[in-house]
């Protein structure tokens, strides 16, 4: 199990600052970049990727993730094309329906059919070969090194859809196992329906994770990330039975949810949440908590689990994770 991280340019940090990073994220034992693309939040994804591939050898780099709304996706597969060429094949494209990179534009999330069309364009496009969106044919101008194609899910139709199309699937959602088991349990329906081996699709979970003897500095490091969390929840149908008790609270998320805040530490509507909500949907306390509770979630069946990386300190909090949490998880 290698370290795989979900990270973001924070409008603060210089580009030039951002590079150097990489190359630190690198020595520092991360094997795999998740650099979320989210254009009212935080600094351009691509020009973010490009710059971490002439600044590392080894790291896999993907989009964490694009979305079919606020770029073409033309444009994305060209751009993720010369990402691949850049790297020496190292590129991974995320894609999703839209979240904060499209909500905050007010627009709405891309349908299922949807999504189902554009994988079969990137599987296309990206192997070099003519794909079509809209009725209309289109072929990049140079084939790129192999690319797969991930797909973020959560709920039942678009985990089916992974099952059955993507080289891969990034779930997101609480850090319950019982509703992680479910998630895996409808992309291997899909990979059924598919008539494909289980093997053939890489299935991820994004999981935040603060560990430390302060209980007080853990939460706070990843209060952000659950009020995004309780913001999903509230356009869900139903409530895992587990989270149905902060059902008011996941509702004040949504409606005070600020996406040029999105997933900032001092994002303002970190107040919506309560200590007890953000300890049910992530993974915080002591090293050893975090261990056994990040062995829960293995049980179910996931493949890999995904660590964001959020906020100042990231290098302090990646050596928690190489020094004190995988080598656990290896054994």
């Amino acid at each position: 199990m290698g370290i795989s991280i979900s990270i973001g340019i924070s409008p603060r940090e210089s580009l030039q600052d951002w590079a150097s990073f990489t190359t630190r994220l690198e020595q520092n034992g991360v094997e795999e970049m998740w650099l979320i693309d989210s254009q009212l939040a935080m600094k351009d994804a691509y020009i973010g990727l490009a710059l971490a591939a002439t600044h590392t050898e080894r790291m896999r780099l993907g989009t964490g993730v694009s979305n079919l709304v606020t770029r073409h996706p033309t444009v994305t597969a060209n751009g993720v094309a010369a990402l691949a060429e850049l790297s020496g094949g190292r590129a991974i494209l995320g894609l999703g329906a839209g979240d904060s990179s499209v909500f905050g534009l007010g627009a709405r999330p891309s349908r299922v059919a949807e999504v189902e069309e554009a994988l079969r364009f990137f599987s296309s496009t990206l192997a070099g070969d003519e794909g079509t969106w809209r009725d209309r044919q289109y072929a990049l101008p140079a084939p790129p090194p192999q690319t797969p194609v991930f797909l973020a899910v959560s709920r039942e139709r678009m985990c089916r859809l992974a099952g059955r199309l993507a080289d891969g699937a990034i779930i997101m959602g609480p850090a319950q196992p019982d509703v992680l088991a479910e998630q895996i349990g409808w992309i291997e329906e899909g990979v059924a329906e598919a008539g494909r081996e289980r093997s053939e699709v890489r299935v991820c979970f994004i999981t935040t994770l603060s560990a430390g003897k302060d209980e007080g500095k853990t939460l706070a490091d990843v209060t952000s990330w659950a009020t995004g969390q309780a913001r999903l929840l509230a356009d869900a149908k139903e409530l895992p039975g587990s989270l149905e008790p902060f059902r008011e609270e996941i509702i004040r998320a949504r409606d005070q949810y600020d996406y040029s805040e999105h997933l900032s530490t001092r994002a303002t509507h970190q107040r919506a949440i309560s200590d007890d909500f953000v300890r049910a949907v992530a993974v915080v306390g002591t090293p050893a908590e975090c261990v056994e509770r990040v062995r829960m979630l293995q049980a179910t069946g996931v493949d890999d689990l995904i660590f964001p990386l959020m906020g100042g300190g990231r290098l302090e909090r990646l050596a928690v994770l190489a020094e004190q949490i995988t080598p656990e998880l290896r054994v």
